[in-house]
């Protein structure tokens, strides 16, 4: 399996210092456009961060964007469109958050995973404790990231939260 990350999931990850979480779950690829998106002063160290965890980049070719024109609606970026072209181009599971591109990706036949799923796997497999898992639980919300709150209560159950 071979992840698709959108900037919301890597931005996300950013802020609780989980990116390194990606790639032991899979090798994981971020389209350079997509990458630039992270670009920001509230983690400045976000892209650097990203490509120091084995976060492959991949560069954009021209025909990409010609071909992802055709998935281009008017609640998808441009960006989006892209990563939906890729994924399912290239046989990728994507990362993203954003209700319309997850919509779509459905329809279009692609995996697609959120931030929640993340947090599932990396307790499966045992990639960082559960405490930690529920810190990061707790800090989306307080960063402003609207995640689903049965999702988020359910999960907090499973790991075994207490706070």
């Amino acid at each position: 399996m071979i992840l698709l990350s959108d900037a919301n999931i890597l931005i996300d990850l950013g802020y609780v210092n989980g990116l390194e979480v990606l790639t032991k779950i899979g090798a994981t690829e971020v389209l350079d456009v997509v990458l630039d998106e992270c670009e920001d002063e509230r983690q400045p160290n976000l892209v650097r961060d990203v490509l120091n965890t084995g976060v492959t980049r991949i560069e954009t070719r021209m025909s990409w964007m010609r071909e992802a024109r055709s998935y281009r609606r008017a609640d998808l970026s441009s960006n989006d469109s892209l990563n939906l072209y890729y994924a399912k181009t290239f046989k990728r599971v994507l990362l993203a958050g954003d209700r319309p591109l997850r919509e779509r990706c459905s329809k279009e036949g692609v995996t697609v995973h959120g931030s929640l799923w993340i947090v599932r796997q990396a307790a499966e497999q045992n990639l960082i404790t559960r405490q930690e898992l529920c810190l990061w639980l707790n800090k989306w919300p307080q960063i402003g990231r609207r995640l689903p709150a049965k999702e988020i209560a359910e999960l907090k159950i499973i790991l075994g939260c207490d706070f």
